[in-house]
Protein backbone atom coordinates (compact mmCIF):
# COMPACT_ATOMS: atom_id res chain seq x y z
CA UNK A 1 0.00 0.00 0.00
CA UNK A 2 2.72 2.48 0.97
CA UNK A 3 4.69 1.54 -2.12
CA UNK A 4 1.72 2.39 -4.34
CA UNK A 5 1.19 5.66 -2.48
CA UNK A 6 4.84 6.60 -2.97
CA UNK A 7 4.67 5.85 -6.70
CA UNK A 8 1.51 7.92 -7.10
CA UNK A 9 3.03 10.85 -5.28
CA UNK A 10 6.15 10.61 -7.42
CA UNK A 11 4.21 10.58 -10.68
CA UNK A 12 1.45 13.06 -9.90
CA UNK A 13 3.23 15.49 -7.62
CA UNK A 14 7.04 15.35 -7.54
CA UNK A 15 7.46 16.44 -3.93
CA UNK A 16 9.82 13.69 -2.72
CA UNK A 17 13.58 14.04 -2.93
CA UNK A 18 16.33 11.51 -2.45
CA UNK A 19 18.11 11.42 0.86
CA UNK A 20 21.41 11.37 -1.00
CA UNK A 21 20.67 14.90 -2.18
CA UNK A 22 21.81 17.73 0.02
CA UNK A 23 19.42 18.29 2.93
CA UNK A 24 17.42 21.39 2.11
CA UNK A 25 18.50 24.23 4.36
CA UNK A 26 15.29 26.14 3.66
CA UNK A 27 11.92 24.61 3.09
CA UNK A 28 9.52 26.70 1.11
CA UNK A 29 6.73 27.49 1.61
CA UNK A 30 7.37 26.36 5.22
CA UNK A 31 7.26 23.19 7.27
CA UNK A 32 3.51 23.25 7.95
CA UNK A 33 2.67 24.10 4.35
CA UNK A 34 4.91 21.27 3.15
CA UNK A 35 3.16 18.93 5.55
CA UNK A 36 -0.20 20.00 4.12
CA UNK A 37 1.08 19.20 0.63
CA UNK A 38 1.79 15.67 1.85
CA UNK A 39 -1.67 15.14 3.33
CA UNK A 40 -2.36 12.35 0.83
CA UNK A 41 0.69 10.54 2.16
CA UNK A 42 -0.66 10.87 5.71
CA UNK A 43 -3.96 9.43 4.49
CA UNK A 44 -2.14 6.49 2.84
CA UNK A 45 -0.14 5.81 6.01
CA UNK A 46 -3.30 5.82 8.11
CA UNK A 47 -4.99 3.33 5.77
CA UNK A 48 -1.90 1.13 5.75
CA UNK A 49 -1.79 1.14 9.55
CA UNK A 50 -5.46 0.18 9.88
CA UNK A 51 -5.28 -2.58 7.28
CA UNK A 52 -2.03 -4.08 8.58
CA UNK A 53 -3.35 -4.24 12.14
CA UNK A 54 -6.42 -6.30 11.29
CA UNK A 55 -5.28 -8.15 8.17
CA UNK A 56 -5.99 -11.90 8.19
CA UNK A 57 -7.67 -11.81 11.61
CA UNK A 58 -10.98 -13.53 12.26
CA UNK A 59 -12.57 -10.60 14.07
CA UNK A 60 -10.96 -7.95 11.90
CA UNK A 61 -11.43 -4.38 13.07
CA UNK A 62 -13.64 -5.63 15.91
CA UNK A 63 -10.39 -6.25 17.81
CA UNK A 64 -10.34 -2.49 18.41
CA UNK A 65 -13.19 -3.03 20.86
CA UNK A 66 -11.78 -6.06 22.66
CA UNK A 67 -9.33 -4.21 24.91
CA UNK A 68 -11.64 -1.51 26.34
CA UNK A 69 -14.55 -3.95 26.72
CA UNK A 70 -12.38 -6.65 28.33
CA UNK A 71 -10.74 -4.19 30.72
CA UNK A 72 -14.14 -2.77 31.61
CA UNK A 73 -15.46 -6.25 32.40
CA UNK A 74 -12.47 -7.09 34.58
CA UNK A 75 -12.57 -3.82 36.49
CA UNK A 76 -16.33 -4.13 36.93
CA UNK A 77 -15.84 -7.39 38.78
CA UNK A 78 -12.91 -6.16 40.88
CA UNK A 79 -13.73 -2.51 41.52
CA UNK A 80 -17.53 -2.68 41.63
CA UNK A 81 -18.31 -6.12 43.06
CA UNK A 82 -15.34 -6.54 45.41
CA UNK A 83 -13.90 -3.13 46.31
CA UNK A 84 -17.16 -1.27 45.65
CA UNK A 85 -15.73 1.95 44.22
CA UNK A 86 -18.25 4.82 44.55
CA UNK A 87 -19.58 6.02 41.20
CA UNK A 88 -22.52 8.15 42.23
CA UNK A 89 -25.65 7.06 40.39
CA UNK A 90 -23.75 5.79 37.36
CA UNK A 91 -23.48 2.01 36.80
CA UNK A 92 -19.86 0.98 37.06
CA UNK A 93 -19.61 -0.57 33.55
CA UNK A 94 -20.53 2.82 32.05
CA UNK A 95 -18.39 4.65 34.61
CA UNK A 96 -15.33 2.63 33.57
CA UNK A 97 -15.99 2.31 29.84
CA UNK A 98 -16.43 6.05 29.23
CA UNK A 99 -13.00 6.61 30.81
CA UNK A 100 -11.44 3.51 29.26
CA UNK A 101 -12.15 4.67 25.70
CA UNK A 102 -10.04 7.88 25.74
CA UNK A 103 -7.39 6.20 27.87
CA UNK A 104 -7.04 3.23 25.51
CA UNK A 105 -6.83 5.67 22.60
CA UNK A 106 -4.08 7.59 24.41
CA UNK A 107 -2.06 4.56 25.48
CA UNK A 108 -2.19 2.61 22.21
CA UNK A 109 -1.53 5.68 20.03
CA UNK A 110 1.46 6.75 22.11
CA UNK A 111 2.90 3.24 22.24
CA UNK A 112 2.61 2.62 18.50
CA UNK A 113 3.62 6.19 17.69
CA UNK A 114 6.85 5.76 19.62
CA UNK A 115 7.86 3.00 17.20
CA UNK A 116 6.61 4.69 14.02
CA UNK A 117 10.01 5.96 12.84
CA UNK A 118 11.89 2.76 13.60
CA UNK A 119 9.28 0.61 11.86
CA UNK A 120 9.47 2.81 8.73
CA UNK A 121 13.26 3.09 8.52
CA UNK A 122 13.27 1.85 4.91
CA UNK A 123 11.30 4.90 3.79
CA UNK A 124 13.24 7.34 5.93
CA UNK A 125 16.57 6.26 4.43
CA UNK A 126 15.42 6.31 0.80
CA UNK A 127 13.30 9.38 0.19
CA UNK A 128 12.81 12.84 1.65
CA UNK A 129 9.43 14.02 2.87
CA UNK A 130 8.25 15.49 6.19
CA UNK A 131 9.02 12.80 8.76
CA UNK A 132 6.28 14.11 11.03
CA UNK A 133 3.80 12.37 8.75
CA UNK A 134 4.58 9.14 10.61
CA UNK A 135 3.67 10.33 14.15
CA UNK A 136 0.62 12.14 12.81
CA UNK A 137 -0.55 9.03 10.93
CA UNK A 138 0.05 6.86 14.00
CA UNK A 139 -2.22 9.07 16.11
CA UNK A 140 -4.89 9.49 13.43
CA UNK A 141 -4.99 5.74 12.82
CA UNK A 142 -6.07 5.15 16.43
CA UNK A 143 -8.94 7.63 16.14
CA UNK A 144 -10.74 4.97 14.07
CA UNK A 145 -10.65 2.62 17.08
CA UNK A 146 -11.91 5.45 19.28
CA UNK A 147 -14.78 6.12 16.90
CA UNK A 148 -15.81 2.45 16.91
CA UNK A 149 -15.73 2.46 20.68
CA UNK A 150 -18.07 5.45 20.75
CA UNK A 151 -20.53 3.62 18.50
CA UNK A 152 -20.58 0.70 20.92
CA UNK A 153 -21.26 3.16 23.73
CA UNK A 154 -24.57 4.23 22.19
CA UNK A 155 -26.58 1.06 23.03
CA UNK A 156 -25.16 1.19 26.56
CA UNK A 157 -27.04 4.44 27.13
CA UNK A 158 -30.29 2.63 26.35
CA UNK A 159 -29.41 -0.43 28.44
CA UNK A 160 -28.51 1.60 31.55
CA UNK A 161 -31.14 4.32 30.96
CA UNK A 162 -28.65 7.18 30.87
CA UNK A 163 -29.81 10.43 29.28
CA UNK A 164 -27.22 12.48 27.42
CA UNK A 165 -27.49 16.26 27.75
CA UNK A 166 -26.05 19.06 25.64
CA UNK A 167 -23.09 19.08 28.03
CA UNK A 168 -21.79 16.10 26.05
CA UNK A 169 -20.78 18.55 23.31
CA UNK A 170 -17.88 19.59 25.52
CA UNK A 171 -16.31 16.27 24.60
CA UNK A 172 -15.10 17.87 21.34
CA UNK A 173 -12.72 20.43 22.92
CA UNK A 174 -11.71 17.86 25.53
CA UNK A 175 -10.64 15.40 22.84
CA UNK A 176 -8.85 18.16 20.93
CA UNK A 177 -6.84 18.90 24.07
CA UNK A 178 -6.02 15.22 24.44
CA UNK A 179 -4.98 14.83 20.80
CA UNK A 180 -2.71 17.89 21.05
CA UNK A 181 -1.06 16.46 24.15
CA UNK A 182 -0.81 13.01 22.58
CA UNK A 183 0.68 14.31 19.35
CA UNK A 184 3.28 16.37 21.19
CA UNK A 185 4.37 13.35 23.24
CA UNK A 186 4.46 11.19 20.11
CA UNK A 187 6.78 13.67 18.40
CA UNK A 188 9.12 13.54 21.39
CA UNK A 189 9.10 9.80 22.06
CA UNK A 190 9.34 8.73 18.41
CA UNK A 191 12.34 10.99 17.82
CA UNK A 192 14.15 10.05 21.03
CA UNK A 193 13.42 6.36 20.42
CA UNK A 194 15.63 6.48 17.33
CA UNK A 195 18.63 7.40 19.45
CA UNK A 196 17.77 5.49 22.64
CA UNK A 197 15.90 2.27 21.96
CA UNK A 198 15.30 1.79 25.68
CA UNK A 199 12.19 3.92 25.22
CA UNK A 200 10.30 1.01 23.67
CA UNK A 201 10.90 -1.07 26.79
CA UNK A 202 9.86 1.75 29.11
CA UNK A 203 6.53 2.43 27.37
CA UNK A 204 4.49 -0.57 28.71
CA UNK A 205 5.52 0.19 32.29
CA UNK A 206 4.94 3.91 31.81
CA UNK A 207 1.43 3.36 30.45
CA UNK A 208 0.51 0.98 33.25
CA UNK A 209 1.72 3.30 36.00
CA UNK A 210 0.18 6.33 34.30
CA UNK A 211 -3.22 4.65 34.12
CA UNK A 212 -3.31 4.06 37.87
CA UNK A 213 -2.33 7.70 38.43
CA UNK A 214 -5.31 8.76 36.30
CA UNK A 215 -8.97 8.40 37.36
CA UNK A 216 -9.82 5.69 34.84
CA UNK A 217 -11.04 2.89 37.11
CA UNK A 218 -11.94 5.14 40.03
CA UNK A 219 -13.26 8.66 40.49
CA UNK A 220 -11.77 11.84 41.88
CA UNK A 221 -13.73 11.29 45.08
CA UNK A 222 -11.18 8.69 46.15
CA UNK A 223 -8.23 11.09 45.84
CA UNK A 224 -7.18 12.42 49.29
CA UNK A 225 -7.67 16.18 49.55
CA UNK A 226 -4.07 16.77 50.65
CA UNK A 227 -2.81 15.25 47.38
CA UNK A 228 -5.49 16.72 45.14
CA UNK A 229 -3.48 19.68 43.78
CA UNK A 230 -0.51 17.43 42.97
CA UNK A 231 -2.74 14.76 41.46
CA UNK A 232 -4.34 17.25 39.09
CA UNK A 233 -0.93 18.14 37.61
CA UNK A 234 -1.40 15.07 35.41
CA UNK A 235 -3.01 16.53 32.23
CA UNK A 236 -4.86 13.28 31.61
CA UNK A 237 -6.74 13.64 34.91
CA UNK A 238 -9.00 16.59 33.93
CA UNK A 239 -9.33 15.09 30.44
CA UNK A 240 -10.63 11.72 31.67
CA UNK A 241 -12.72 13.31 34.40
CA UNK A 242 -14.11 15.79 31.88
CA UNK A 243 -15.24 12.96 29.58
CA UNK A 244 -17.01 11.28 32.46
CA UNK A 245 -18.66 14.44 33.80
CA UNK A 246 -19.95 15.75 30.48
CA UNK A 247 -21.23 12.46 29.09
CA UNK A 248 -22.52 10.57 32.12
CA UNK A 249 -23.32 13.25 34.67
CA UNK A 250 -24.41 16.09 32.42
CA UNK A 251 -22.03 18.47 34.18
CA UNK A 252 -19.45 20.93 32.92
CA UNK A 253 -15.80 19.86 33.21
CA UNK A 254 -13.48 21.33 35.82
CA UNK A 255 -12.57 24.38 33.74
CA UNK A 256 -9.64 25.54 35.85
CA UNK A 257 -7.86 22.20 35.65
CA UNK A 258 -8.93 21.60 32.05
CA UNK A 259 -7.49 25.01 31.10
CA UNK A 260 -4.24 23.94 32.71
CA UNK A 261 -4.34 20.70 30.67
CA UNK A 262 -4.94 22.75 27.49
CA UNK A 263 -1.90 24.95 28.20
CA UNK A 264 0.29 21.91 28.91
CA UNK A 265 -0.98 20.25 25.72
CA UNK A 266 -0.15 23.26 23.54
CA UNK A 267 3.29 23.64 25.10
CA UNK A 268 3.95 19.92 24.67
CA UNK A 269 2.82 20.02 21.04
CA UNK A 270 4.99 23.04 20.16
CA UNK A 271 8.02 21.74 22.07
CA UNK A 272 7.61 18.23 20.68
CA UNK A 273 7.35 19.47 17.10
CA UNK A 274 10.38 21.74 17.59
CA UNK A 275 12.46 18.86 18.98
CA UNK A 276 11.30 16.55 16.21
CA UNK A 277 12.30 19.00 13.45
CA UNK A 278 15.61 19.73 15.18
CA UNK A 279 16.53 16.03 15.23
CA UNK A 280 15.04 15.24 11.82
CA UNK A 281 18.26 15.73 9.77
CA UNK A 282 19.95 13.04 11.87
CA UNK A 283 17.22 10.41 11.48
CA UNK A 284 18.59 8.69 8.38
CA UNK A 285 22.16 8.36 9.65
CA UNK A 286 20.98 7.19 13.07
CA UNK A 287 18.92 4.35 11.63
Amino acid sequence: MIGIAMKQLTVDEPILHRVEDEWPEEREPGALATLWQHRELVYSLVLRDIRSRYKQSALGIAWALVQPLAMTAVFTVVMAAIIKVPTGNVPYPMFAYVAMLPWTFFATALTSGTECLVSNFNLITKVYFPRETFPIAAVLGKTVDLGLGVLVLIPFFWIYHIHVTWMALYIVPILLIQISFLLGLTFIFSAVNLFYRDIRHVMPLLMQVWMYLTPVIYGLDLVPKRYYSIYMLNPMTPIIDGCRKTILQGQAPLWNYLSYAAIVSIVTLVAGYWLFKKLEPKFAETI
